[in-house]
């Protein structure tokens, strides 16, 4: 009998269309229920999510059954029009920046992922960021 065991922890990092300052309040407590929600809908194992008011934090370990890129195609797609809909009065008040980023993580490094998320708006108000985590893009 074949057995196949993984365990991927993927950091992934994406921000509102133009850096606009837009989760905060009910809009950002909103976005982070849908992003919850299509983790669970994915069978994703949600380890942390964080951001500020324009990039979001998320540590997860996706099935390997499901496309990386597929991920989080639905985990920015599906809330970003929810969003619209339900803030947006007809028009379009909510959009992600095209890309993303995302690195691994070993097994040993999770649990500094984990409160580096958590505390992303106390890292950026103080300078304490870690640069390679910060990045939505490929650029250097």
């Amino acid at each position: 009998m074949s057995h196949v065991y993984e365990r991927a922890f993927y950091h992934f990092v994406w921000a509102t269309f133009n850096r606009a300052p837009l989760l905060q309040g009910p809009l950002e407590r909103h976005a982070y229920a849908l992003i919850r929600q299509q983790c669970t809908k994915h069978g994703a194992i949600l380890h942390a999510l964080g951001g500020t008011e324009d990039h979001v934090h998320l540590l997860v370990t996706v099935p390997r059954t499901l496309s990386v890129s597929d991920f989080i195609e639905s985990v920015k797609g599906v809330p970003s029009r929810v969003l619209n809909r339900t803030h947006g009065n007809g028009e379009q008040v909510f959009r992600w920046q095209g890309g993303y980023g995302f690195l691994t993580v070993s097994n040993s490094n999770v649990s500094a992922v984990v409160g580096y998320i958590a505390n992303q708006k106390q890292h950026h108000a103080e300078g304490s960021l870690w640069h390679s985590a910060e990045k939505t893009t490929g650029e250097p």
